[in-house]
């Protein structure tokens, strides 16, 4: 089974970040993204989140057993909002699932890195985004203009 190229624990065999199974963008394979969801399968994950601002592979993980959630991330704009639904969303399924939850976009971006700090703020991990957004600079996402404007707003996710 292959192993994702870019992934981190949040909560350790509980709440997952990563690019999309089976690799970001044009380097997407199919063969990989089916090891790759065994690979997380084997790790307990129960249930996958998206990011992604299509609907790219949203059957297949439905058709191999996991639950499945979608939370389009269009732009940093509506991205403010979107990823803190996307984090209550992973919130609720961690209250009513045994297993993990992978969430993921298409790269291990910035995007990620916003994903990673919200989640990190909703889950009670982070009390403030600068704290949230040098967790996900430590799980090796970059952090820079993009990331902290999605992540930087007046209240915490937790509000």
């Amino acid at each position: 089974m292959e192993e994702p190229r870019a992934y981190a624990w949040i909560v350790p065999e509980r709440v997952a970040v990563a690019e999309r199974p089976g690799g970001c963008g044009r380097m997407h394979r199919r063969e990989a993204r089916i090891e790759q969801l065994e690979w997380w399968r084997d790790r307990g994950v129960v249930a996958i989140v998206s990011g992604l601002r299509t609907r790219h592979c949203l059957d297949d993980y439905a058709a191999r057993g996991f639950e499945v959630r979608w939370h389009p991330l269009t732009d940093p704009e509506q991205a403010r909002e979107a990823v803190v639904a996307l984090a209550r969303e992973v919130r609720d399924l961690l209250e009513t699932h045994e297993g993990a939850v992978l969430v993921h976009c298409d790269c291990a971006n910035e995007w990620l890195a916003a994903i990673d700090a919200v989640l990190r703020m909703e889950l009670g991990l982070a009390r403030t985004s600068r704290i949230a957004l040098r967790h996900a600079a430590a799980d090796g996402l970059p952090v820079g203009s993009l990331a902290t404007s999605i992540v930087a707003r007046p209240t915490s996710a937790a509000a």
